[in-house]
């Protein structure tokens, strides 16, 4: 692309059309004046359509739109049969001119670079144009020649060929006068000052801009519409449509976080100008992400969330979600630069999530990058969760991650905050530790379980819910997360006191009817929310005097590829029971598998439960609690909505 500097304001559609080819398929180290006026030495001006300062030459190229066929001689041209002026006899004489007064300039030493005349026969915009040339050296051009005459060897008719140096160039301008001072004029709208030209197709220009009014700077886009530059009225009508509502909605979005600010639409006759402030910092495909830390990439999905919702709370959506129109300062603000409103609020989420998906990934918290991942996929549109799971990770302190694995061993500490002190209980793929709260200085339990991947989004949508809720008998959820360079997970929780159902070695008289109405209690709050313990058996209750606890939820899986805890997690006989029916079963048949002898119990499955069960008194059991007890063991009690459990157990007198 070749340096315009327009002097003038071309006449007509004709030269309109040859500047803009000129303009956009000479090299870039071409000068094009166009409308320049070259001074004779009887100080008249006389008017050239444009002049190229090339590599071989400087061409004074005069523009004829002329249509049909046109038989150009030496002395006299015609036009389809009718007399036309000789174009190229004028081009030659001021070029003549001009070399003249640019030999006067030249000093002693240097050359005066060649100058000749040229036509440019334009047709209609590049067609409906057919040339005869009655000498095959008259320097006339259509379009498909126009480029290569000005551009190659053979285009000269100087007798002797050299290349033009930067001082002949100079030279020349210098001659022409005031060119600096035109181009400053042409590049200046109002206060913004055009700096470098970032795009331009048809009649649609974006600039790299300067605001100066005064003593100071600030850098701007300049968003230009030439109506003269597009093919027909219609289209420069559209597109001027386009550019006046992304106006509106810019105004639209005037203070929301991730929204450049716009000045006032520029319409000056000749274009329509959009100015909106440069974006800060770097377009997200350049933003070298692998050397941020956890906290700067938390701090870039924060804002990026929040500006993503305050757009959408006004009604409008983003749509562009190129990576070079996504901008991240070094303070981790991030602005939407081509914001289109073209989407709806699900799919804005989804293109959200993919374009920042990677971040995500790289703060290696799994609360983060899972629900990237699952709104990448379409699956969760809920911005309000992760923008408040970014601001907790924050506030709570999560440090970047640790470089190396963490051994799990007496005295290694979790996510900076809990130190394991007591080994308690293992199997396969599951650790449980007494820990101690570094900073609260008080006893909590940690869990870890291996090969965690595949069960993530349910984990971690389950200690979610938990996190969220209290029940005094439902164990209360401190925090979870990954371990770094690991696939394991740990869940932290608050302290129970006491032992598991199967370890009590005494139990007074109430104490079971206590404890099983207390977690009969927490399944009904449970349940009716939608949150599901999915491993109830004796080793997930915890009892003290009085109290008994649910713990280790979410963890079925692994609870049931433990021998003992088989019997209340048999995939093959829950697998056509609802969570509910799962979860009563295992909490009836735990009570009666602690009260009973083993060997009344067989082989620990349903059917030694039921038989255990009948060991019992009805009367001392009570009629519709055994009743009920038996159903839920043979799963026939149908957990429907409004069912209450204190009543279908006839335990509600029990509860304190």
């Amino acid at each position: 692309m070749a340096k315009q500097i327009s002097f003038g304001t071309p006449v007509n559609d004709a030269e309109r059309w040859a500047f803009a080819m000129l303009a956009d398929e000479l090299p870039e180290n071409y000068i094009l004046l166009t409308n320049v006026e070259i001074p004779t030495k009887s100080g008249q001006a006389m008017e050239v359509d444009a002049l190229v300062i090339g590599e071989w030459g400087v061409y004074v190229v005069d523009v004829k739109g002329y249509i049909g066929r046109l038989d150009a001689g030496m002395h006299a041209w015609s036009l389809d049969g009718r007399q036309v002026d000789n174009s190229l006899a004028k081009a030659n004489y001021v070029a003549r001119v001009l070399a003249g007064n640019v030999k006067h300039k030249i000093p002693v030493g240097v050359y005066a670079p060649w100058c000749q005349g040229m036509v440019f026969v334009t047709g209609r915009k590049g067609e409906e144009i057919e040339l005869a040339k009655q000498q095959g050296s008259l320097s006339i051009y259509t379009p498909s020649q126009i480029v290569a005459a000005l551009t190659k060897e053979w285009g000269l008719t100087a007798p002797r060929k050299h290349q033009v140096t930067d001082k002949q160039k100079q030279m020349v301008l210098e001659t022409i006068g005031q060119v600096a001072l035109v181009e400053q004029r042409n590049n200046k709208i109002q206060d913004f000052v055009k700096l470098k030209c970032l795009f331009i197709q048809s009649g649609l220009e974006v600039w790299q801009a300067e605001y100066n009014p005064g003593g100071w700077t600030a850098p701007w886009l300049l968003k230009m519409l030439v109506p003269t530059q597009f093919e027909n009225s219609d289209e420069s009508l559209q597109y001027e449509l386009r550019l006046r509502d992304e106006f509106k909605r810019l105004q639209t979005l005037a203070g929301c976080s991730g929204v450049p600010q716009c000045a006032p639409l520029i319409q000056d006759g000749e274009q329509l100008v959009l100015p909106i402030r440069m974006p800060r910092g770097v377009p997200l495909d350049v933003l070298e992400h692998e050397q941020l830390t956890t906290y700067q990439l938390l701090e870039i999905l924060r804002r990026a969330v929040s500006g993503l919702q305050q757009i959408h709370r006004r009604g409008v959506t983003v749509g562009g979600w190129q990576s070079n129109c996504l901008f991240v300062s070094d303070l981790g603000d991030v602005e939407f630069i081509d914001i289109k409103d073209n989407l709806n609020t699900s799919e804005d989420i989804t293109a959200f999530a993919t374009s920042f998906l990677s971040l995500a990934e790289q703060t290696r918290q799994p609360r983060i990058y899972q629900w990237f991942r699952q709104a990448a996929s379409g699956s969760n549109t809920d911005l309000d969760m992760i923008r408040c799971d970014i601001a907790a990770l924050i506030d709570n302190g999560v440090c970047d991650t640790l470089p190396e694995r963490i051994e799990i061993a007496s005295g290694a500490i979790i996510d900076h905050h809990y130190q394991l002190e007591q080994f308690i209980a293992a199997t396969e793929h599951s650790q449980f530790w007494r820990a101690r709260h570094l900073q609260g200085n008080y006893p909590c339990g940690v869990s870890i379980y291996a090969k965690v991947e595949t069960d993530w989004l349910m984990l971690s949508s389950l200690y979610r819910s938990l996190s969220k809720l209290y029940h005094p008998h439902v164990e209360q959820v401190l925090n979870f997360g990954q371990l770094p360079q690991s696939d394991e997970l740990f869940i932290s929780r608050a302290w129970e006191r006491g032992v598991s159902l199967d370890e009590l070695s005494e139990i007074q008289f109430g104490q079971p009817a206590t404890w099983f109405t207390q977690l009969l209690s927490a399944l009904q709050y449970l349940h009716q929310m939608d949150i599901y313990h999915g491993a109830i058996c004796p080793k997930n209750i915890i009892c003290s005097d009085d109290k008994a606890v649910l713990v280790n939820f979410g963890i079925g899986l692994d609870i049931a590829t433990s021998h003992y805890a088989r019997r209340y997690a048999d995939p093959q006989l829950w697998a056509a029971e609802g969570e509910a029916e799962k979860d009563l079963y295992g909490l009836v048949a735990s009570f009666i598998a602690t009260l009973t002898p083993v060997k009344l119990q067989g082989d620990g499955g349903q059917a030694g439960i039921i038989k255990a069960l009948h060991a019992f008194d009805r009367e001392w059991f009570g009629e519709k609690t055994f009743d009920t007890c038996l159903k839920v063991l043979n799963f026939e009690f149908d957990v429907g909505q409004g069912v209450n459990y204190l009543e279908a157990f006839d335990v509600s007198d029990l509860l304190e």
